[in-house]
Order: structure tokens, then sequence, then C-alpha cells
């Protein structure tokens, strides 16, 4: 999977759990994959830190699918598409 564009959908901080959840869209040219995120965070942190850890989620979650786990198929990623490391 050959990611070309990441997007963030829908940010909403949770104050009573302490959570930043959004849907992380990963953008490819035969398929598009949404993933619902949820990391804790607190309002303070500065905006990058919550793009990047729910980011960081969808890439844990797309991991676990069964073509990416069993290798069947790679994930990467356009240039200056991914902002950590994979």
């Amino acid at each position: 999977m050959y990611v070309t564009d990441i997007q963030i959908t829908n940010p909403t901080y949770r104050q009573s759990l302490g959570e930043l959840s959004a849907v992380v869209s990963l953008h490819a040219d035969a398929r598009d994959v949404r993933l619902l995120c949820n990391v804790p965070t607190q309002p303070e942190k500065q905006e990058g830190e919550g793009r990047l850890a729910l980011i960081r989620e969808a890439l844990r979650q797309i991991g676990r699918m069964p073509e990416i786990r069993t290798g069947r198929e790679k994930l990467s990623f356009a240039p200056g598409v991914c902002p950590v490391d994979v």
C-alpha cells in the first residue's frame, strides 16, 4: 500500500476521558483506509503533538491488518507524507 496522503478529520478532545479522538484517513491509489483513533492527551499539549500521536496510532492499527501483518503488502509513503518514523 503506497500512501499518497494522510488526513485527519473530526478531531475531538474528550475531557472526561482525557483523550483525543479523530478519523485518520490513509489515501492510496487503489483504496482509502479510514481508522478511528483515540490517544491519551492533555488539552495543553501542542496541536502538532496530538496530530503525530493520532498518525502513530493509525499506523499501529494498519500494521494489524492481515495483508500488512503477513507481508503480502508493504506499507510505504510518498515523499513528505509520513511525519513519523515507520
